[in-house]
């Protein structure tokens, strides 16, 4: 069914409102996913709000500390804690992370009792941190539920957890709330079992940054994270996350120039991320796309097997790449050996579908100077 989009007669912070009153009615529990970013800082403060219109006490807060967090972050998130207004569960949990450098992908296990042995752990756990320990596991390996499962422990009823997502992060983001006509904003979380009572809610999903800064910082005079301070201050990265994804370590030396302290103790962890950042400005990332796509099917699994570091992260690839070749079958043009390569190396492909190549990316441009090259100028107009 087609969508359109619909103007209200009312701002984002009305409808976020009433968005919220609404959750409010409909759900037993309700807690706020905390990240230490402005736009959950700016849910944080619209949570409160309810709390203070109807007598409800604290604010449940969930923070899932995933242990590459920049000290600005923890500083803040501990200020939050401490707030009185407050009531916050700190999760320190094992769950697997992507470490990226120069195309190659490795999964990390964060808070490993064996890095902790070693004395490789970016930070100790925090003494208040609810761990692997409290649901009877241990940090040796991944927990076996996705982690909502564990976050939601304790909860009384149906579950409502409130995130910052913004539909203008991102298209994925943007792609999360156009799936339904009715609660958009209101969705199960990925791989939960629907047996489990739990919904992820998008308040502030149609927020711009100029109503989230604007709400937090002006309407509330309420602080922010300290590091959005320092990435205006030196151009940085203004993402508050983990900065070795395939996204984020491409600007690597952000870290460097924000917070060095930080980029020591990650270098601590994972010595090899240094090969990131000292040689990512002269690697030649489409020559290596180039040279595996050349040799087509072939290529492609040279290239998970020379990429893909982890045997979670091989299962991975040769999964997705299985799904893009049923694709191709229909339409090659569509889906191009080197977009796929491109895919593998660069973008985020486990919880994706492979998507074709479309006008004004990178790939297409390039698909449609390959064809230009070898005279195929009729199927260059049927792609225009």
């Amino acid at each position: 069914m087609p969508r359109k989009r619909l103007f209200l007669d009312m701002t984002v912070l009305e409808a976020a409102r009433e968005r919220l009153r609404h959750v409010y009615d409909t759900f037993d529990t309700v807690a706020v996913q905390f990240s230490g970013g402005k736009d959950s800082s700016a849910v944080l403060l619209l949570a409160k709000e309810i709390h203070e219109e109807r007598g409800l006490g604290p604010v449940t807060v969930i923070f899932r500390d995933e242990e590459m967090v920049s000290p600005s972050v923890i500083r803040y998130i501990e200020y939050i804690k401490d707030l009185p207004w407050v009531n916050m569960e700190w999760y320190c949990l094992p769950m697997g992370q992507e470490i990226w450098v120069l195309g190659r992908r490795e999964y990390v296990l964060l808070w490993s009792a064996q890095r902790e042995r070693e004395g490789r752990l970016v930070r100790d756990i925090p003494s208040w941190a609810i761990t692997a320990q409290h649901f009877g596991l241990t940090n040796d390996e991944v927990v076996p539920e996705p982690v909502d499962y564990y976050t939601m422990q304790g909860k009384q009823g149906q579950v409502a957890f409130l995130t910052g997502i913004r539909a203008n992060e991102s298209m994925i983001r943007y792609r999360s709330v156009v799936q339904k006509l009715h609660e958009n904003y209101i969705n199960r979380p990925y791989r939960l079992s629907k047996a489990i009572p739990l919904r992820l809610v998008k308040p502030i999903y149609d927020w711009t940054t100029d109503d989230v800064l604007k709400y937090v910082a002006v309407d509330n005079d309420f602080p922010y994270c300290e590091y959005y301070d320092y990435a205006a201050m030196s151009g940085a990265n203004t993402r508050v996350g983990i900065p070795l994804h395939s996204v984020a370590a491409r600007r690597l030396n952000d870290v460097v120039i924000t917070e060095p302290e930080f980029y020591d103790d990650l270098y601590r962890a994972f010595p090899h991320i240094e090969a990131q950042r000292n040689l990512w400005k002269d690697f030649d990332i489409e020559e290596l796309i180039a040279s595996y796509a050349s040799n087509e099917w072939d290529g492609v699994r040279s290239c998970i097997n020379d990429n893909m570091l982890s045997d979670g992260k091989h299962k991975d690839a040769m999964k997705f790449a299985a799904e893009f070749r049923k694709k191709r079958k229909n339409d090659p043009y569509g889906f191009p050996i080197d977009h796929l390569i491109r895919t593998l190396l660069l973008n985020e492909f486990r919880h994706s579908a492979p998507s074709p190549v479309g006008p004004k990316t990178r790939a297409h441009r390039m698909r449609l100077a390959a064809l230009q090259d070898a005279d195929d100028l009729d199927k260059v107009d049927d792609l225009i």
